[in-house]
């Protein structure tokens, strides 16, 4: 799955946003800040899934885009 995020500069910084999740990190480069980004939305998702009902089917849906 692809993820559209958007990336700009404020200030010194780049800011990246995930579109989907509304995750967003900072990075002194735009190389940098993906990779924050990255990091980020892999950290955001292993959360959700130890928040995952246990003993529960878990699926997974892949979308085109």
């Amino acid at each position: 799955m692809k993820i559209p995020i958007q990336v700009h500069k404020e200030g010194k910084f780049y800011v990246a946003l995930d579109l989907l999740t509304n995750v967003a990190d900072q990075g002194l480069s735009e190389e940098e800040t993906i990779a924050n980004l990255k990091r980020g939305l892999e950290e955001h998702y292993q959360i959700l899934m130890d928040l995952a009902t246990k003993g529960k089917k878990l699926s997974f849906l892949e979308i085109d885009m």
